[in-house]
């Protein structure tokens, strides 16, 4: 029963984080080819000119997954200055509204690609390594209306918070937990 659970458990962390892991490995990957290309050029005094085409094209598609990740960590930018100022009804409404302006623009950009700029490509293909240029433009809109999607369900969970957790973020540095932790071996070296 408890494997169950846990596999249950990780179907649902990878399907919540899944871009964060696409963009990841699509770091990893850039910058293996990057230095495929550095040693190459310096070292063995040729170059692979497909390193960079590919590592391009990669590159937006990392970009655009870690825009939809930001959106699901709420960690996308914006000035929170108004926000602290104004009470918690009035905040939840901010934030619900930033997010739809979200939705909205996101929407129109994926709509401009759609149905503008993905046609006008015809079958135009990258120089060097073939790929069709509009299946390396959909990389775009695709994660873009994800990005939407992970807007509904913030908009959802905002609907749904207290006061006290509204609109928070875990943040990438957990300053507190680190000063406890740096007092708790403190005390531990003046014990010893």
């Amino acid at each position: 029963m408890q494997e169950k659970k846990s596999k249950k458990e990780l179907a649902i962390h990878l399907l919540n984080n899944f871009e964060e892991y696409i963009g990841t490995v699509l770091f990893i990957l850039i910058m293996i080819l990057l230095t495929l290309q550095v040693f190459s050029r310096f070292v063995l005094n040729h170059s692979f000119t497909w390193t960079e085409e590919l590592s391009s094209a990669m590159f937006v598609g990392m970009v655009y997954c870690g825009v939809s990740s930001a959106v699901t960590k709420r960690k996308h930018l914006r000035i929170d200055a108004l926000l602290e100022a104004v009470p918690f009804v009035a905040k939840k409404v901010m934030l619900m509204i930033s997010d739809v302006i979200f939705i909205l623009f996101n929407l129109y950009v994926a709509y401009i690609y759609v149905d503008k700029l993905i046609p006008s490509l015809g079958k135009s293909k990258t120089s060097l390594l073939r790929i069709p240029r509009n299946l390396l433009y959909m990389i775009v809109p695709v994660m873009l209306v994800l990005a939407c999607v992970r807007l509904v369900f913030n908009i959802i969970r905002l609907s749904k918070e207290s006061p006290k957790e509204l609109g928070a973020s875990k943040p990438a540095i957990d300053i507190e937990a680190l000063e406890a932790e740096a007092a708790a071996l403190r005390e531990k070296e003046g014990k010893v």
